[in-house]
């Protein structure tokens, strides 16, 4: 008499799946990303950034609808170029790259410092500037961005070097609740400057990449309606908005002791969104009793410390409320886990994560 325990909100993604394994790709739920986008901010171009979830199942959906590609590695590059020519490359690493042409078939590099220009020949150039935010869960303005002098400089440089210089990017960083709209608009008004100043040397629109950073339930309308009536081609680099909502995990309990319960995932595999994308357990409502068929709602709960599988004692996801009545064998119904589980999981002390149990 196996339980299967889910949360409220994802009892009807549950009642629509079948259980063949641990990840569960919902085509249907991609696809409404991808269409929210499509009639919400036509105007903008996505290029999806593989390091989110590098899953095929994705990325060939995607490129069925023209949308692009952000890859950050050699790797990235040659996946995505399985399915599309249109490729940005937005790490700014260039030696790693060196006697390669990976770079040369890119629509755009991004750069930030002067000193990837003597690396790179025949490619058009985005430069990487500061977002200014401080509020998001990952800043990414310790290690990547410009300032504005600098970024003129870059031009200078570049133009020197025969290098076109074709618009700016920023990116306003990754998790947190702080306002996106108010966030876009802060990175952008830093980077105008920069674009009019592109406008006016180049007689043409620049682009503007104005990055990720997005939910995957944002409003995008409230968020970047206003992006509609400034005068440059507008791209964007959305990961986990398109890849969360896209699979669903099943992590089993493989035991039960007096010191709480033990998972077939941790922190060292999907579930390391713990630590690094502050993800939280969420509350599990209900179970599906595997011999009755029938949704039973849970009654009691405890405060139950929460292990995954490995023999390190910080592999742990701390204290959460759950349900009593588990057992070894149940299993546990996580919903919207597409986003930096996969891709950051590996399998330590040779246990093996969902990705590699699945292949």
């Amino acid at each position: 008499d196996m339980k299967f325990f889910l949360s409220k909100f994802a009892i009807p993604t549950f009642m629509n799946i079948s259980f063949k394994n641990r990840w569960i790709f919902d085509k249907p739920k991609l696809l409404h990303q991808i269409h929210n986008w499509e009639s919400k901010l036509p105007y903008i171009k996505p290029y999806y950034a593989l390091k989110s979830n590098p899953s095929e199942e994705i990325i060939k959906t995607l490129s069925e609808f023209n949308i692009g590609f952000d890859a950050a590695s050699t790797k990235e590059i040659l996946l995505a170029k399985k399915y599309s020519n249109d490729v940005i490359y937005t790490n700014p690493h260039t030696i790693l790259h060196e006697g390669t042409s990976y770079l040369n078939d890119m629509r755009f590099k991004i750069v930030d410092d002067i000193g990837e220009i003597d690396n790179l020949k025949n490619v058009d150039i985005l430069i990487r500037m500061n977002s200014c935010i401080e509020t998001a869960n990952c800043k990414f303005d310790s290690k990547f961005g410009c300032t504005q002098e600098e970024a003129f400089e870059i031009i200078k440089y570049a133009n020197k070097c025969n290098l076109k210089v074709c618009g700016i990017s920023f990116h306003i960083g990754s998790g947190g609740v702080h306002n996106r709209k108010l966030a876009y608009l802060t990175a952008y008004n830093y980077a105008e400057p920069v674009l009019e100043y592109l406008k006016n040397k180049y007689s043409e629109k620049p682009i503007l990449d104005i990055g990720g950073g997005l939910l995957s339930d944002t409003d995008l309308i409230e968020t970047l309606s206003w992006t509609k009536y400034i005068p440059y081609e507008i791209i964007a680099e959305p990961g986990r908005y398109y890849s969360e909502p896209s699979y669903h995990l099943f992590t089993q309990i493989i035991s039960k002791t007096k010191r709480g319960m033990f998972l077939d995932n941790g922190v060292y595999h999907e579930l390391n969104i713990y630590h690094r994308d502050h993800w939280k357990f969420p509350l599990l409502t209900h179970y599906y009793d595997s011999e009755t068929k029938n949704i039973n709602e849970i009654t009691e709960y405890a405060n139950i410390q929460i292990f995954g599988p490995t023999c390190d004692s910080y592999d742990t996801l701390h204290y959460s409320k759950l349900p009593k009545n588990f057992n070894a064998g149940d299993w546990i119904f996580l919903e919207n886990m597409g986003a930096y589980t996969s891709a950051g999981s590996c399998d330590f002390n040779g246990i093996l994560s969902a990705s590699s149990n699945s292949l």
